[in-house]
Parts: structure tokens; sequence; C-alpha cells
């Protein structure tokens, strides 16, 4: 017994050490004496972000989307063309989703409006299940939530347990995050997540004026949503670039709540919002007083920020990293950067629908399985799981195989 003990641990380290895990791995499944395979349903998997959502599940080594919801009847694997999809049950929602509250998942992922997520989302919690939501019903914490989102919100205390999931900021304040008791994580918006990810590298290090900041972005036609709306329109949209909620958008207290919680720093911008006639990509252009005159003291503060994170890409070549043709379709988030005096212009781009929405979703899944944050999401981790050799190592690329493993170690004297 004991032999097999200390094989399985020298096997299990030895898994740690490829995949760069952090110090403790927490056995989720052992924890919530579940069954070995860790299972995940989705929720709006036809709307934009829940597509790329159900992608990016379908090829997660340690989980398995068995069920994904959405308005009308639908099939993944006729929709995506793809027979991974093939074992996936594809339901639609009714009125009274009784249907989703009662699916055996361990996750759920709600891809869905605030409405919805504000109905789902308590009763997910109260049957056990841990739930990631990508919608915006607990994302402020000391905001008039009613004066930013036009409701009220039904269960505030919900609001005030939720963990903020900005990646890899929560990471490092949320360790162990996988416990007894189910997890709420709220998925942060996307112009939070790309002005988050500027800007808090430099207040941390107080490199610019926290008052003096203005911030003009834009994005595509995805972010609205796929319901249907005239302003929307191709005839409508084409050939413009149009500011919209001037002043009034849900992300301006969402960015400065969190960029406060991670850099302890309070700003209140000038700041708005644009849409672009493409059907995705984000790019926030940042503009504020630096309180040095040397490019190299920002270039550190991306540098330093970001070591061992590899969803970052940051440069001085603002041509090339304020593509968006070159960040949509991927996970990371570019930033670039000039310096002219004391002027500094910083660019933000991402895939609205990825890092500002499905994939930083992934990132929080994988954090709370103790994996690294990019696991999945580039083509070198799925090669690494993937891997004859790995596989022959330590037996069992799947959830069953390590969790089944890690439930027996426990389980013995």
């Amino acid at each position: 017994m004991q032999q097999n003990h200390r094989e399985f641990n020298k096997k299990f380290d030895k898994c740690i050490k490829i995949h760069n895990y952090a110090p403790t791995m927490h056995n989720y499944l052992a924890d919530q004496k579940a069954s070995a395979s860790l299972s995940a349903s989705l929720v709006g998997a036809r709307g934009y972000a829940g597509i790329e959502l159900a992608k990016l599940l379908i090829r997660h080594p340690y989980i398995k989307l068995t069920t994904a919801f959405a308005t009308g009847e639908f099939s993944l694997h006729e929709e995506l063309m793809d027979e991974r999809f093939e074992s996936v049950k594809c339901l639609s929602i009714s009125a009274t989703p009784t249907e989703v509250l009662n699916d055996p998942s361990h996750v759920v992922f709600l891809a869905t409006p605030i409405e919805t997520s504000l109905q789902l989302a308590p009763e997910l919690l109260k049957s056990g299940k841990t739930v990631i939501d990508l919608s915006g019903a607990f994302r402020l914490k000391k905001n008039d939530y009613q004066k930013w989102y036009k409701l009220a919100h039904p269960t505030p205390e919900l609001i005030a347990s939720a963990e903020y999931g900005l990646q890899p900021f929560s990471s490092r304040r949320c360790l162990g995050l996988f416990k007894k008791a189910p997890r709420l994580i709220s998925n942060p918006g996307c112009y939070a997540t790309a002005i988050a990810m500027a800007l808090i590298p430099l207040l941390k290090r107080s490199l610019i004026n926290p008052k003096h900041i203005v911030i003009d972005a834009k994005s595509g036609t995805s972010g609205a949503g796929k319901k249907a709306q005239e302003n929307l329109l191709f005839t409508e949209v084409d050939g413009e670039c149009l500011p919209y909620r001037v002043g009034q958008h849900q992300h301006h207290p969402e960015i400065q709540e969190s960029i406060e919680a991670f850099s302890q720093v309070h700003i209140d911008p000038h700041f708005t919002t644009n849409l672009l006639a493409t059907p995705r990509g984000l790019i926030a252009g940042i503009y504020a007083e630096a309180m040095t005159e040397n490019i190299q003291d920002i270039t550190r503060a991306f540098a330093e920020e970001y070591a061992g994170y590899s969803l970052v890409r940051h440069s001085t070549k603002i041509s090339q990293y304020a593509s968006l043709k070159r960040v949509v379709h991927t996970p990371y988030t570019h930033i670039s950067y000039e310096l002219v005096g004391r002027k500094l212009y910083v660019f933000s781009c991402i895939d609205n629908l990825l890092k500002g929405a499905a994939s930083q979703a992934i990132e929080n899944l994988n954090q709370l399985l103790g994996l690294p944050l990019d696991f999945s999401l580039v083509d070198q981790a799925l090669k690494q799981v993937q891997d004859p050799k790995i596989r022959e190592d330590f037996p069992g690329n799947e959830a069953s195989g390590v969790f089944e493993q890690a439930q027996a170690c426990e389980a013995q004297p």
C-alpha cells in the first residue's frame, strides 16, 4: 500500500513539474466527494460568447462538457460541424429552467443575459454547484447596481461573496479556491478587462497620475450580443464608428472597482465606448500623464507584472500590437505604448469574445483546478498533455485519471 502511495506521488510530482503547477494542487473532486469525472454544463450555448466557450470546453482535457442549454432547439454538433459535440446533450431552456437546476454537472457556466444569471445563479449555488457567470450580474460590489444596470438586484449578498475573476490578478489573491462550499466566479466585462490589464501595472508602481486618465475604447458588434437590434444591422454600422452610452456605460464603475481592488488606487477617468463596424475585437486607447520620462520604466512595469503569465504580450511596436487582426481568435492581451515627454499613450487589445469572455472563463476554471491559467488555451499546453510520453509517465490525461488516483491516495492511511 505504501509502495503504491510513493509511486503515485512520484508520478503526480512529475506531472506537476511538467505543467508548472502551483505548489499545492487542490483536489476538487476529493473535497466534494463527487464522481471521478469533472463535468460542466453551459447555459447560453448559442450566443456569441457561449459558442466560443463551448469550443474551449470541448478541448479541455480535465473537464467534460455534458450538457448545453439555449433558447430554442439546437445542436452544437450540427451548428459547429464538429463530431466531438456528438455526446453533448443540447436542451432548450424553458421559462422555468428546471432542467438546468437538475443537471448533475459540477460546474455551470452562465453565458446568459443578466436577468437569466440573476435567476439561475442563486439556485445553482444552493444545489452545491460552482458557477462561473459571464454576465454583469455580480460584478459591482461598491457602486449602485440599479443606477448602472437599470434593475434592482434581488440577491445583493451574492455580490459580496462573488469572486471577481480578472486573471492573472485574481489567481494571486485567491489561492485554494476550490473548497467544499460552491463558488460563484464573476467573469469580468470585456472593456474592463482590456483597460485593467493595461492600467494596473502602471498604477501599482505610481508611473501615471491617477487623476488625469482618458480612455477611448472601441469594440466589435458581437459585444452587444446576438439579439436582433436595429442599430446593429449591417447597413447601420457599416462605415461607422459610433460612440454609445457616453458617461453611462456599466463597465465604467467596474473599471474603477477592479483597478482599485488590484492596485489600491482609485481612478475616475474620462471613458467613452464606441461601436466598430467589425464582428469582434476590442481596442482601448488610454492617455495619461506619466510620472517618468523613461520609457524603460513602462516596459519594466509590464515585464514585472506579467512575468510567468504567458497570455500578455507587450511592446513599443504600436503598429503591430495595436492591430485587431493580430489578436482576434486568440486568448491574448496585446499592450503597446509610447512615451513622449510625460505624455503616455497606451493601447490594449483583446478579442472581446475570448479574453473578454470565454477564454477568461477557462482561465478561471483552470484556477479552480489548480492548473496553469493558460492550460488548454495555447497549443503547447494541449500538446504537452496529449504527448504519449507524458501519458506513459503519468497514466490518465483526463480528469478521471488524475482525481481517481489522488482520491485513492487520500483514502490510504
